[in-house]
Parts: structure tokens; C-alpha cells; sequence
């Protein structure tokens, strides 16, 4: 049996929803691995309650994120939601300027929770820098802060 949880539509909504709430700015993959796990887990960075469940092992999902978080970019981008646009500070997707409009069609409880979270990721991490958001998850999870180091050798990348 496939799970579909995390699976490329799902992470690729999320990915759409992050990107609309920080419209016009754009986000890179790693930025984008962050605040991904900022959104899921909200609860334990003293936000609103987390979506997915406090499992004890959680902090290692991030390790993980960035091969699952490129795909479904990479679905974003193909179903016209996301672009890819470069610049002198690198490579960023950014929402397509159809994103808000087909997220605000979509009423499931999931998809309002996403951006509700989305909403507060985006006010209360998105001004703050990589190394300050990795410190903060550091200190709620109790673990150094280079464990949260994302680098190119873990996936693809846009």
C-alpha cells in the first residue's frame, strides 16, 4: 500500500500555501525545508497547534525534507502554481499569481489549517534569518543547531 502522507500532492500543496503567504517574496529550497516543518509543528515553536502529531522522533524529519520538499515543488511548478525565477541572490520559487486563487477554492479542513499556519509562519519566522530559525527549533528540540545544516548532498534541487 502507497502512503500518501508527505507524499508528492500533499507536500506540494504545502508547498503552494507557503509560497502564497509570503507573496511577492520568493523562498528557496532550504528556506522552504524550515518553514515546511515551522508549519507542520507550529505547536512546538509557540505558535498555534502543530498539524501533524508530537512524535519524539520529529526533529529527524528535517534531515529528510529536502528530497520530499524539491518534488513537490517541482509539482507546484507543473500545475502552474509556483515559478522558478533567479536572481543575484540565487534561485527562489515564488507563487504563481494563480495560487491564492485556487487555495482559497479549496475548503477542507486540512487546507484552512495550512493556511492558518501558514499565515503565522510567514509573520512571526519569515523575517527572521535560516541560522535564527534552526536556533530556535535547536532550543525546542534540544539539539545543536548544526544538526538542522542543510546542504546540497541531500536531494535534488530547483
Amino acid at each position: 500500500m502507497t502512503s500518501h502522507l508527505n507524499g508528492q500532492l500533499e507536500v506540494g500543496l504545502r508547498v503552494s500555501v507557503l509560497l502564497a503567504s509570503v507573496f511577492p517574496r520568493g523562498l528557496d529550497i532550504g528556506r522552504l525545508v524550515l518553514l515546511d516543518h515551522a508549519l507542520l509543528h507550529s505547536g512546538d515553536l509557540g505558535g498555534p497547534p502543530s498539524i501533524h502529531p508530537a512524535l519524539p522522533l520529529r526533529s529527524g524529519e528535517l534531515g529528510m525534507k529536502r528530497t520530499v520538499i524539491s518534488a513537490g515543488a517541482e509539482l507546484a511548478c507543473r500545475v502552474g502554481l509556483a515559478e522558478v525565477v533567479a536572481d543575484s541572490a540565487g534561485i527562489a520559487l515564488v507563487a504563481s499569481e494563480r495560487a491564492p486563487g485556487f487555495i482559497d477554492l479549496l475548503t477542507s479542513p486540512y487546507i484552512l489549517k495550512l493556511t492558518d499556519r501558514a499565515s503565522w509562519v510567514s509573520k512571526s519566522l519569515g523575517q527572521l534569518s535560516d541560522q535564527n530559525i534552526r536556533q530556535q527549533m535547536s532550543e525546542v528540540f534540544g539539539h545543536r543547531a548544526e544538526e538542522f545544516q542543510l546542504n546540497d548532498d541531500h536531494g535534488p534541487g530547483i
